[in-house]
């Protein structure tokens, strides 16, 4: 997949805030189904408002803690650095997970 940072507009938050909504079905068979829609709220603390809403599958919420920790000891690693880079660094990880819809 090719990934145009550019496309996307940064934002800043400070904080961010995780919900989940629960959808439950029963089915004519009398069995019950569920599903899980978690949502990450991202919150600028000083405009005193959500910039951003996102929910994400299931699926990337079970690789998405994995994928954090990688990502912190990568930058803890390049902030201990002494050295300069040669250009701008722009890492893209990618939980590679699809959207089943």
């Amino acid at each position: 997949m090719d990934i145009n940072l550019g496309s996307a507009r940064p934002v800043f938050a400070h904080d961010v805030v995780i919900s989940t909504i629960y959808k439950t079905n029963k089915t004519k068979k009398g069995t019950i189904k569920k599903e899980a829609h978690p949502e990450l709220l991202f919150v600028d603390v000083i405009g005193k408002q959500a910039v951003a809403r996102v929910a994400l599958p299931f699926t990337v919420l079970e690789v998405l803690p994995q994928l954090l920790t990688d990502n912190i000891q990568k930058i803890k690693k390049e902030l201990k650095s002494k050295e300069m880079p040669e250009k701008q660094k722009v890492e893209i990880e990618s939980t590679n997970a699809s959207y089943l819809g």
